[in-house]
C-alpha cells in the first residue's frame, strides 16, 4: 500500500520512438495484401518491445506471420531456419534486435527481410520526437527541459526516458538538471557493473576520451564498442554520451582512472575528467595530463595552462612544467611572463629542458632591448645544442663581440657541430653573413644574410630567438642601401608568418620603418595600425623601433610643432633598452632628432655605446656607414664642427670599400658648401638623385633645399628647390606636406588604450592581468610605458590624461588600486 501511495500521482511511462521508424510502420501496415516482413532494430532500452507490441495489437490473425523479439540471441539453427521459411511468399516474419556485432547467420536473415521494407531503425529520439509523445500521453514538461534532456543523452532513447522520469511533469526547479544527472547515473553506473568486463572498460575509456576516439580506442576495441553501442551507452562509432561521461567522472575509482590512462593514453583526455583527476599524486596521470596540456596548447592556451597545473600538482616535474607554460607565453608575445616563469626554475633545469629555459630567457633579455644580458644568459652554462650556441652567437654579435660566431662557426667547418637540419642551416647561413658583414666586400654577406631568412621561414620555427633572421637581412639591406630588397625580405617573412604570432608586431614595425623611408607612408601608418590592433604586448625592443617609425614619419611628413610633441613623449624610451647592433637604425632617429630641440645630450650615451660596438667589431662599413651620416647630421642641426669633420672623415675612409658610403661622402663634400653657382647645379642634383637611390630621398630633398638657399643666383635657387619638392613632398620640420595621420599610434596602443580603461575602473595589477590574459608583471610594465609615454608626473596627472584619452565609464573609480 505503501508503494502505491507514493506512487499513485506519477505519470505513466512514455513509449518513446522517432518519428521516422513509425512512418515506415504505417505504411508496412498499410499493405495487407503482403505479407508483413519487417525488422526492427535498437539498443537497448529503445523500446523495440512495446513496438512489437504495438504491431500485434493491429494484425490480422495470420497464421503465417511470426514476430520474434531479441533476434540477436537466436541461435545458428533457428536463424537458417527463419531464413529458410522467408521462401514461402505467404510468410510474414517480425524481427527485433539490438544492433551489431552480428554473426553473418543474423545478417544474412536481416538483408532477406530489407528486401520487403527498410529497418526500422529505434535508440535515437529528437526533441520533437519527446514533445509529441508527451502531448500523446496528455503530459506537460517545458520545451526548455525537454531540449535539455535530450542534449544532456544525446537522444539515447532510454536514456532520455530515464531522465523525463526523474524530471516528471510540471514546474522545473533545476534548472541546471543536475538532480536528473545523479538520479540517472545510478542507473548509467549499474548497467555498467553488469556489463562483461571488457565492454565496460572501453565504455569508460571512451567516456575518458573528448570528442573524438584516439586511434588507439578505434582499432584495437572496434567489437566492444559496438556491443557498448547495443547497451545504450555508446553512440555508433563509440562516441561518448555527456550524461555516461559525467557518470563515469563521477563513479569511476581515481586509482581505476589512473590504470585506465595509463594502458590506454588518451588524446584529448575530456576537461572534465582532467580537471577531476588534478591533485591526485601519480606520475602515470601526471604524464597523461602534461600529454593533454601539450596538445592544448596549441589551440586552448587557457585549458592547457589549467591541464599543466593539474600535471604538476599531480606530481610533475616543476621546471618542465615551467617551461612549458613560458613556450606559451612567448608564443603570445608575453615576453615578461614567460621570462617570469624560467626565472623561477632555470637554475635546476638540466638537459634539454636546461637548454630551452636559457634560450627563452636570453631572447627575453633581448626583447627586452637588454642584450648584454642575453648574451650573458647563452654563455651561462656550456653546451652541445647548436641552436642555443648560435643563438648565443648572435646576441654576442649584437654587442660587438664576434669571438662566438667565429667559435661557432669553427664547429660546423670542423663537422661536429650535428645534423643540419633546416633550422641549422639557417642559423648556419645567418652565422656566416654577420661574419661576411666585416669585411669590406658586402655582397656575399648580404646574399647569406637573405639565404638565411629564407631558411628560417622553411623552418617554421616559432620558438624564442635574439632577433628575427628576416629583420637582420632587412638591416643588411639597409645598411647597402637596397630598401627595396627590405621592404620585399620583410613582405614575404609577414606572408610566410616567421616566427609565429609573437613576430608579426616585430616584423610590422621594421616593415613600416622601411616604408616611410621609402616614402610609402600610407603603408608606413597601415602597418602601425595593424600592430595597435594586436591583442599582444609590445616588447621594449619593440616600442623603440615603434617610436622610430613614428619619429621618421613626422620628420618627414609633420610639423615642427607636431614633432615636438611627439619627441616629448617618447624621447625617454631611448632609456629604457641599452644600445646594440641591431637597434642601430632605430636609434638613428633619436640621434637625428635630438638636436632639432637642444637635447643632444640625452642620446649621447647611445651615440657612445654604438661607438664602441663598432669599434669592437673593427668598425665594419657596411654597418658604420649609416652610424656615421647619422652622426653627421646630429652634428650639422648641433652646429658642431669637430663633429662633422669626424663623420665627414669616417665617410670618406669607408667611401673605398661601400657604395653607400661614397654616395654618403660626396653628399657630406656638397653639404658643406658655402655657396652654390649655376653650374653647381647638375652636380647638386645628380647627388641627390643618388641618394634617392640608395633609400634617403629625403635626404636628397633636404640636401637640394638647404643648397637652394645658398645659392648666388635666385633662378638656380628655385630650380634647387622644384627638383627637392620632386624627390620629396617635405624636405623637413616646418614644410607642408603630405596629411598622412598616424591616428592613436601617436599616443597610446591598442593594448595600452585596454589597459588603460582598466587601470580607470580601479583594477589591481592582478585583476588587470586575469581580466585580459597577461601576468601582474606586464600589467604593471604596461601601465609603467603609459605614464613614460604620457609624461605623467603624479599619479593625478596620470588619471586625467587617461580620462582625456580613453574616457570613463560611468561608475569607474579611481585608479587607486594599481599599486
Amino acid at each position: 500500500m505503501a508503494l502505491a501511495a507514493l506512487s499513485a500521482d506519477l505519470p505513466p511511462a512514455l513509449p518513446l520512438w522517432p518519428q521516422l521508424a513509425l512512418s515506415h510502420v504505417e505504411r508496412a501496415l498499410s499493405e495487407p495484401d503482403r505479407p508483413l516482413r519487417l525488422v526492427v532494430i535498437g539498443p537497448a532500452g529503445s523500446d523495440k518491445s512495446p513496438l512489437l507490441a504495438q504491431i500485434a495489437d493491429r494484425l490480422p490473425a495470420l497464421p503465417h506471420t511470426r514476430i520474434i523479439d531479441d533476434g540477436h540471441l537466436l541461435a545458428g539453427d533457428e536463424l537458417h531456419a527463419l531464413t529458410a521459411s522467408l521462401d514461402d511468399p505467404r510468410t510474414g516474419l517480425i524481427l527485433a534486435c539490438r544492433p551489431s556485432p552480428w554473426p553473418p547467420t543474423l545478417t544474412a536473415l536481416i538483408r532477406r527481410i530489407e528486401q520487403s521494407h527498410p529497418a526500422l531503425a529505434l535508440g535515437q529520439v529528437d526533441t520533437e520526437d519527446v514533445l509529441r509523445a508527451l502531448s500523446a500521453a496528455g503530459r506537460t514538461i517545458d520545451t526548455g527541459c525537454v531540449g535539455a534532456i535530450v542534449q544532456m543523452a544525446a537522444s539515447v532513447t532510454w536514456l532520455v526516458k530515464e531522465a523525463l522520469s526523474a524530471h516528471g511533469d510540471g514546474f522545473c526547479h533545476d534548472h541546471s538538471h543536475e538532480r536528473v544527472a545523479r538520479a540517472v547515473g545510478e542507473v548509467i553506473a549499474l548497467r555498467l557493473d553488469t556489463l562483461d568486463p571488457e565492454t565496460a572498460r572501453i565504455v569508460r575509456l571512451a567516456s575518458l576520451a573528448g570528442d573524438d576516439l584516439p586511434p588507439t580506442i578505434e582499432g584495437a576495441a572496434t567489437e566492444s564498442l559496438a556491443r557498448g553501442h547495443a547497451e545504450g551507452l555508446l553512440l555508433r562509432g563509440g562516441r561518448p554520451v555527456p550524461i555516461v561521461r559525467t557518470t563515469v567522472a563521477r563513479t569511476t575509482p581515481v586509482a581505476e582512472l589512473i590504470d585506465l590512462l595509463d594502458t590506454a593514453p588518451l588524446s584529448p583526455l575530456d576537461p572534465e575528467i582532467a580537471t577531476s583527476l588534478g591533485g591526485h599524486l601519480d606520475p602515470r596521470l601526471a604524464l597523461a595530463l602534461r600529454g593533454q596540456a601539450d596538445e592544448a596548447a596549441g589551440y586552448d592556451p587557457l585549458r592547457a595552462t589549467e591541464l599543466y597545473d593539474a600535471a604538476l600538482a599531480a606530481g610533475d616535474d616543476a621546471p618542465l612544467i615551467a617551461i612549458r607554460k613560458a613556450r606559451m607565453a612567448w608564443h603570445r608575445g608575453d615576453v615578461d611572463e614567460a621570462a617570469s616563469l624560467v626565472d623561477a626554475i632555470v637554475r635546476e633545469a638540466t638537459g634539454g629542458e636546461g637548454d630551452e629555459a636559457l634560450r627563452i630567457l636570453g631572447s627575453a633579455w633581448s626583447a627586452r632591448g637588454l642584450l648584454r644580458a642575453s648574451a650573458a644568459t647563452y654563455r651561462a652554462q656550456p653546451t652541445t645544442d647548436f641552436v642555443l650556441r648560435a643563438q648565443g652567437a648572435l646576441s654576442a654579435f649584437g654587442t660587438g663581440d664576434a669571438r662566438p660566431m667565429h667559435d661557432t662557426l669553427g664547429i660546423v667547418d670542423s663537422g661536429v657541430s650535428g645534423i643540419p637540419t633546416t633550422l641549422h642551416v639557417a642559423y648556419v647561413k645567418l652565422l656566416r653573413g654577420l661574419a661576411a658583414s666585416l669585411a669590406a666586400a658586402t655582397g656575399t654577406a648580404f646574399n647569406e644574410l637573405i639565404r638565411a631568412s629564407a631558411t628560417y621561414g622553411d623552418s617554421n620555427e616559432h620558438g624564442p630567438v635574439p632577433e628575427l633572421p628576416a629583420v637582420i637581412a632587412a638591416i643588411g639591406a639597409i645598411n647597402i642601401g637596397e630598401l627595396d630588397t627590405a621592404g620585399n625580405l620583410l613582405a614575404d617573412a609577414l606572408m610566410e608568418e616567421h616566427g609565429g604570432p609573437w613576430a608579426r608586431s616585430r616584423l610590422l614595425l621594421w616593415a613600416a620603418w622601411v616604408a616611410v623611408h621609402r616614402q610609402h607612408p600610407e603603408e608606413s601608418a597601415a602597418r602601425l595600425a595593424d600592430v595597435d590592433a594586436s591583442a599582444l604586448p609590445l616588447s621594449s625592443r619593440e616600442v623603440l623601433v615603434r617610436d622610430s617609425v613614428m619619429l621618421a614619419h613626422v620628420r618627414r611628413y609633420g610639423s615642427l610643432d607636431e614633432l615636438r610633441a611627439l619627441w616629448e613623449r617618447v624621447r625617454d624610451d631611448v632609456r629604457h633598452v641599452e644600445p646594440d647592433l641591431y637597434l642601430l637604425h632605430p636609434l638613428r632617429e633619436f640621434i637625428e632628432t635630438a638636436p632639432l630641440f637642444d637635447d643632444s645630450e640625452r642620446v649621447l650615451p647611445a651615440i657612445e655605446a654604438l661607438t664602441d660596438i663598432l669599434r669592437g667589431l673593427g668598425d665594419p662599413s657596411m654597418w658604420s656607414t649609416p652610424f656615421h651620416w647619422s652622426t653627421y647630421h646630429r652634428a650639422l642641426l648641433a652646429r658642431d664642427a669637430h663633429g662633422q669633420a669626424h663623420a665627414a672623415r669616417a665617410l670618406s675612409a669607408a667611401a673605398r670599400g661601400s657604395r653607400l658610403a661614397a654616395t654618403l661622402s660626396v653628399a657630406v663634400g656638397e653639404w658643406s658648401r658655402s655657396g652654390v653657382d649655376d653650374g653647381d647645379i647638375d652636380r647638386i642634383e645628380q647627388v641627390a638623385s643618388r641618394l634617392a637611390e640608395v633609400g634617403l630621398a629625403w635626404e636628397g630633398a633636404r640636401l637640394a633645399i638647404s643648397l637652394s638657399e645658398r645659392s648666388r643666383d635666385r633662378r638656380a635657387g628655385t630650380r634647387l628647390a622644384t627638383f627637392a619638392r620632386a624627390l620629396h613632398p617635405n624636405a623637413g620640420p616646418g614644410v607642408s606636406g603630405n596629411d598622412v595621420a598616424l591616428g592613436n599610434s601617436g599616443l597610446l596602443s591598442a593594448r595600452e588604450r585596454e589597459v588603460a580603461g582598466l587601470v580607470l575602473s580601479g583594477m589591481t595589477y592582478a585583476e588587470i592581468g586575469e581580466a585580459i590574459f597577461i601576468s601582474p608583471r606586464t600589467a604593471e610594465h604596461h601601465i609603467a610605458r603609459i605614464r613614460r609615454r604620457l609624461g605623467a608626473t603624479s599619479r593625478t596627472d596620470l588619471i586625467a590624461k587617461l580620462q582625456a584619452i580613453v574616457g570613463t565609464d560611468d561608475g569607474a573609480t579611481d585608479a587607486g588600486g594599481s599599486r
